[in-house]
């Protein structure tokens, strides 16, 4: 029989043995007796294996190779080789995935291909198939296996709109610290594989990092300034082994050393979506903080709303209960705007009306961004600052982030600020 018939006979012999082995295992004796018998002259077809096809009957010796694991992201190289005789002409490769979750191979028709690892919830093994053949007519096959990591990170798919894609970001607690110590920036509990990290300054008086690609950098604290900032944000990135990047903040505040107490009285602040602690200045704003924390000492804001929130501004409560039901607050204080304390990203300040300065009763704001236009000026009265979130900045960040809807408090009738899940102040309660 001429070779050409004897080649075609083949091929469809190797497809069929292929099918076998990926559909119907189960029934390999069955579906065996369905395979053509090959006229006198065909080589004999055999099953794929880990090891070399013999050269003998037109077969050529094949061998198939990879990585035995790999990890999400991971490029992995297929190779095979193929033996044939001096006058068996060129070879040709195709390469199959016959098991586990399905990969895109790059070069399927070369003897070198690749794929990169998928990213899966649990650890599975890939095999692929790799068969040969020459332009004499001699053919051959070879399997290998890949086991891939499971990822640490998997997500779902369809739950990307969760925000959960990428690895985790943690660039540790807030802090309170002293002016002219040393503090750590700890991002070690951030989670992700094969992660790189990056830490950057965003705002503050500028310091210099000890490391900017570590888990972990230190800095020389600034001396407290009167009439400064004194409060520096720093950003951690960490992007993992697939190249998907988070981030996350961590403040640390320079403390007042004045009077001879190294930190002001704390309040936490326990909403529905979490802590918040503020530390409030008596030395700079003694009336608005003596008028704060009365109404802190009464229980007045238990059950009160944070009724208004405007990203990349401010987020305010501490007058209205569910319903917008206002409660009734005391007297309006003395405004103490001119006392050096600025509108900075994480201060806090006493909400008033627009035309009367001494307006303010019982709500408060806290700042989302530098806010300098509602700092005191000579002919500005401005909002007075009393304190500074030192810790779960993070916590008042998920709440600038919530769903809005038209605020009917508003007068512009314009103003797309009240959240449309109520946000409630479960307590304010001092701080031992």
């Amino acid at each position: 029989m001429g070779a050409e018939p004897c080649r075609h006979l083949r091929a469809l012999a190797v497809a069929l043995e292929v099918v076998v082995v990926i559909r119907l295992t189960a029934l390999l004796v069955a579906v065996v007796a369905l395979v053509p018998t090959l006229p006198p002259g065909c080589p004999a077809t055999q099953p794929a294996s880990n090891e070399p096809v013999p050269t003998e009957r037109g077969r050529l010796s094949t061998t198939a190779e990879a990585a035995e694991s790999a990890t999400v992201g991971q490029t992995v190289a297929l190779r095979a080789s193929a033996t044939t005789t001096a006058d068996g002409g060129a070879v040709y490769y195709a390469w199959l995935q016959i098991a586990g979750p399905g990969v895109q191979i790059t070069h399927v028709d070369r003897a070198a291909a690749s794929f990169v690892a998928p990213s899966l919830a649990e650890t599975r093994t890939l095999r692929f198939m790799v068969t040969t053949s020459s332009d004499a007519g001699d053919a051959g096959r070879a399997e290998v296996s890949v086991q891939v990591a499971a990822d640490p990170n998997y997500v779902p798919q369809g739950d990307a709109a969760s925000g959960a894609l990428g690895p985790v970001a943690a660039a540790g607690v807030d802090q309170s610290v002293s002016g002219g110590s040393t503090v750590t920036l700890d991002g070690s509990g951030s989670a992700g594989l094969g992660l790189r990290y990056s830490w950057r300054e965003i705002s503050g008086p500028s310091v210099s990092l000890s490391a900017t690609d570590a888990p972990r950098t230190t800095f020389s604290v600034p001396q407290y300034e009167p009439n400064g900032t004194n409060t520096l944000e720093f950003e951690l990135t960490v992007t993992d082994g697939s190249n998907r990047a988070v981030t996350d903040r961590v403040r640390v505040t320079v403390r007042n050393p004045s009077g001879g107490s190294a930190t002001g009285p704390r309040v936490r602040v326990a909403t529905t979506m979490g802590d918040f602690v503020i530390e409030v200045n008596p030395d700079k704003a003694p009336l608005t903080v003596k008028n704060f924390l009365a109404y802190v000492d009464q229980g007045f804001y238990a059950g009160t709303l944070i009724h208004r929130v405007m990203p990349g501004f401010v987020i305010q409560g501490g007058g209205y209960l569910p319903g917008l039901t206002e409660k009734t607050p005391g007297n309006p204080i003395f405004n103490e705007s001119d006392n050096g304390l600025k509108n900075v990203r994480g201060s806090v300040a006493m909400a008033r009306t627009g035309d009367d300065p001494n307006s303010a009763r019982s709500q408060f704001f806290v700042n989302l961004a530098d806010n300098a236009f509602l700092d005191y000026k000579p002919g500005e009265p401005g909002y007075a600052v009393f304190g500074q979130v030192v810790e779960g900045m993070d916590v008042v960040d998920q709440i600038a982030g919530v769903g809005l809807k038209l605020n009917p408090n508003d007068s512009s009738g314009q103003e797309v600020s009240l959240p449309v899940k109520d946000i409630v102040i479960q307590s304010i309660t001092r701080v031992e």
